[in-house]
């Protein structure tokens, strides 16, 4: 089992040795690069090693996954079973809106009294009924996007759906309709600095082949503003950024940048 977040970081078990163990492996590769350089630029290479860095990344994740299953992505995703707890009313409901195959549903169970897990994927509810027995969850095939619901819910779920919708606005205000309170996560673009290269040198840098936009802080903060809903929290882990949001008319009007750091280098070299 992967347990990340039981794991105590701190000064004393991220303390290292100076002198590391030499590698041959390391010693070869920092060779190849030296002679790579010579044969195709610093740019050139560059492109290779954003290119390879950010492929392999996604093997090492997809791996990760395989092995670790489910606790992997409990422990390296910005929602955690705490978090979801404190902001669940006692006896409450939840929908989870892209439900997957019901990870947090099972979870949400445990504290709200009606759970209801929608997902477009057929195959997903199907794995996900199979997982779970539990009669306070009921599982969905639909797409939420098509009025297909109408109760209304203490909590909605919105865990890596929105940068997969073509108009996240329209979802957005939808959920107005079902829920007040809104937990929503989506990847942080911010979360590897290489991200800020590859763009500039148009590298992928998307985390998913299905993304129709990655985020930072500031853009999923204006854009749950502009669609009235009033964030009470955000937060970076895990490469994702969590926010928690309560349905405010108000706040379309005055929406509030939260880090307005501008990164410039469109100057690198072209070698």
């Amino acid at each position: 089992m992967f347990t990340a977040r039981m794991i105590c970081l701190t000064e004393a078990n991220l303390t290292m040795a100076r002198n590391k163990p030499r590698s041959l492996p390391i010693a070869i590769a920092y060779r190849v690069k030296y002679i790579s350089k010579i044969f195709l630029g610093s740019t050139r290479l560059l492109r290779c090693c954003l290119f390879l860095s950010w492929l392999l990344k996604r093997f090492a994740w997809e791996l990760s996954s395989e092995i670790f299953g489910s606790s992997f992505h409990k422990a390296t995703m910005a929602l955690s079973e705490e978090i979801l707890q404190n902001w669940l009313p006692v006896n409450g409901s939840m929908i989870d809106i892209g439900c997957g195959t019901g990870r947090w549903c099972r979870v949400a169970a445990e504290y709200a009294n009606r759970v209801v897990g929608v997902d477009s994927n057929s195959a997903n509810i199907e794995i996900a009924k199979q997982l779970s027995g539990d009669k306070k969850i009921e599982y969905i095939i639909a797409d939420i996007t098509q009025n297909v619901i109408s109760d209304q819910f203490d909590v909605a779920l919105l865990i890596h759906v929105l940068e997969h919708m073509d108009n996240a606005d329209a979802l957005l205000q939808k959920i107005h309709t079902i829920a007040a309170t809104l937990i929503i996560e989506v990847p942080d673009f911010e979360a590897d600095s290489l991200n800020l290269v590859r763009r500039t040198l148009d590298s992928p840098y998307y985390s998913d082949a299905d993304h129709i936009r990655e985020y930072t802080l500031d853009i999923l903060n204006n854009q749950l503003e502009r669609n009235e809903w009033k964030v009470n929290d955000i937060k970076r882990y895990g490469g994702s950024v969590l926010a928690i949001a309560s349905y405010n008319p108000a706040s379309s009007l005055c929406p509030t940048p939260i880090h307005t750091e501008q990164n410039d280098i469109s100057k690198i070299s072209q070698k």
